[in-house]
């Protein structure tokens, strides 16, 4: 099973990434193009300069796009927690010029089994990355004083990902980790637990996730998992 931690600068996805990693014991994919190709972070740069500076969007979104291919193709071998993946790709490359590329991709090559997109408002992720490093690069990218969510969910709506959403709005990175978690389980149950889920953890029912505190969405999550269990000690 390949799952895919998606989000926004601020939104503390690569932490959720790892620590997810750590605690299921799944490899981390991270930098995809970089380990395919065996090259440092300088050489890295180097090549996205040239690529971008000389190439067309074709070349450009083909060149990340070669990483997220091999991603999938770990996945199907052994699970795996990916700190982005395709949807990214997607947000920071997709134009109209390579639309077809990605199009391609998508019909051809799929998707992740499981997309958690993780959701804060610009405010709170400008915050977040004020707090960790008041003088971080990620505070003068444009990206991150705007709320581009939006072409994420065009994607997901365009190719029918598989996703959940989590609203991290008020609650802390371990809490995020542990309803993370807690919804893995779930997705990996049973049919009825995924429809639960995905009924509440949607793109649809974001501000009304965003209102929600740590423990009401344990709540929500025991109930069903409640439910689950009372119904495998029936058989």
């Amino acid at each position: 099973m390949l799952i895919s931690i998606e989000g926004l600068d601020g939104v503390g996805k690569t932490g959720v990434a790892k620590a997810l990693a750590e605690k299921l014991n799944y490899p981390l994919s991270a930098k995809p193009i970089r380990g395919l190709l065996g090259i440092t972070k300088e050489q890295s740069s180097n090549i996205t300069e040239k690529i971008y500076s000389q190439y067309s969007p074709n070349m450009q979104a083909l060149y990340y796009l070669m990483g997220y291919l091999s991603v999938l193709e770990d996945g199907r071998k052994q699970d795996h927690i990916s700190d982005r993946s395709i949807l990214s790709t997607y947000y920071f490359s997709c134009c109209e010029e390579n639309q077809a590329v990605f199009d391609f991709f998508a019909n051809n090559f799929g998707f992740p089994d499981l997309t958690i997109i993780l959701y804060a408002s610009v405010e709170e992720r400008v915050r977040r990355i004020r707090n960790r490093d008041q003088f971080d690069s990620d505070l003068k990218r444009v990206r991150t004083n705007k709320n581009g969510y939006t072409k994420y969910f065009d994607a997901i709506k365009k190719y029918n990902v598989p996703y959940l959403l989590v609203n991290t709005e008020i609650i802390n990175q371990e809490e995020v980790i542990d309803i993370t978690l807690r919804l893995i389980e779930l997705w990996n149950k049973d049919e009825e637990s995924r429809n639960y889920i995905q009924s509440i953890f949607n793109i649809n029912n974001i501000e009304q996730l965003g209102n929600y505190s740590y423990q009401d969405l344990l709540n929500l999550l025991d109930k069903k998992s409640a439910k689950i269990r009372a119904l495998e000690r029936g058989n």
